[in-house]
């Protein structure tokens, strides 16, 4: 690789734009500090062409605007691997819209790779050796690291390449128009990502829980945030789901029995201790009142619909040596069993972003629907 151009100020954001809108196709990759900040954001922006890497710091510019235009372009394709989360986050903190995608990985599954992970695909293809070691580095820290830069803009710089290595199998197999439609669908439907939010629901091993333990729980969880959120570090970093579980099921009334948790360290409980006790201590004058959500259940008729296409998609995978999810996604998997179609036109209307499996499943599918009211 070159050295790529740093992009982290307009005048230099204007000129990366204008080369790449002249382009047939750009690769993308985004590199965030969802493991280092109460508030993910994007915190580089990797994007390639053919023969230059552009490495865009989004902390040094105010506005990214300019950028947009280049990726609602459908004259220029935009490659990504495993796109769905840098999509969403780029939609979320800078609303951006993608048109005429290519996802490797995507691709890969397509083509039935036993590994879908990129440097396996670029090692594989390109006879390359990715370096893994920056994935869970700190990227919102300034300056970033020369090796740090390199790592990111490998990302992207190889895309391109593998693209062009992975068409002519997926030709030779005639599953392009599928992977096409497929990419396409994951810039469309792919929703901006949210930004971090309270949820007592998420926390792992919540459901088993007696109400008494759960109200606890919600309180100290709601402790749990107000100090990552002033740390400005992920909740997981302050004090774990677990530790917090265990704090809620004993109900400490001494700060000394908080050592005896298996999950809560020293230094947590020095640290964090009496914010701990003084949440239990006013939950204990006052708990509140849990109420479970709702579960959006399926019917009887919805699970046996889900498990007939399931089955059908998995032997048809098999059939065709492929993965169940290329034959059918999850996606269209859950909206069909959701809201099934009564003919080939309502059909064809459900399956509107997938047009090649309409055409080549379509029937069998239909016969699949029809089978409940027979």
């Amino acid at each position: 690789m070159q050295e790529p151009i740093i992009v982290s100020d307009p005048l230099s954001l204007h000129r990366a734009v204008q080369n790449l809108s002249q382009q047939p196709a750009i690769a993308i990759d985004t590199e965030s500090n969802s493991l280092h900040a109460y508030h993910e954001q994007v915190c580089l922006i990797q994007i390639s062409t053919s023969e230059e890497d552009y490495l865009i710091d989004p902390l040094a510019l105010k506005d990214l605007s300019g950028l947009k235009p280049v990726l609602a372009d459908s004259a220029i394709q935009k490659i990504f691997h495993a796109g769905d989360y840098d999509i969403a986050c780029l939609k979320r903190d800078f609303n951006f819209s993608f048109v005429n995608l290519f996802d490797t990985m995507l691709a890969a599954t397509a083509l039935a790779e036993p590994n879908l992970g990129l440097s396996g695909l670029v090692e594989k293809y390109l006879h390359v050796t990715l370096e893994k070691k920056f994935q869970r580095a700190d990227w919102g820290a300034r300056p970033l690291k020369p090796e740090m830069l390199a790592y990111a803009q490998a990302d992207s710089h190889y895309l391109i390449a593998l693209r062009d290595a992975l068409v002519p199998l997926l030709k030779e197999k005639d599953r392009l128009s599928i992977l096409l439609e497929d990419s396409e669908a994951l810039g469309l439907l792919t929703p901006a990502m949210k930004n971090h939010e309270e949820n007592l629901w998420r926390i792992k091993g919540v459901i088993n829980l007696k109400p008494r333990t759960l109200s606890l729980l919600q309180a100290l969880n709601h402790t749990r945030e107000l100090l990552a959120s002033a740390a400005n570090l992920p909740i997981f970093k302050i004090i774990s789901d677990q530790a917090l579980i265990e704090i809620a099921q004993t109900e400490p009334k001494f700060i000394e029995e908080l050592s005896l948790l298996p999950s809560l360290s020293r230094g947590q409980v020095r640290r964090f201790g009496q914010k701990i006790m003084t949440t239990v201590d006013h939950w204990r004058e006052k708990p509140a009142e849990i109420h479970r959500p709702r579960n959006g259940r399926l019917s009887a008729e919805q699970i046996e619909r889900h498990e007939r296409l399931s089955e059908w998609r998995k032997l048809q995978g098999i059939a065709e040596g492929v993965p169940s999810n290329v034959i059918m996604p999850k996606e269209l998997l859950d909206s069909l069993t959701s809201h099934p179609a009564n003919s080939l036109g309502e059909l064809k209307q459900l399956m509107n972003l997938t047009p090649t499996r309409f055409e080549r499943y379509g029937r069998q599918i239909l016969t699949i629907l029809k089978e409940e009211n027979q």
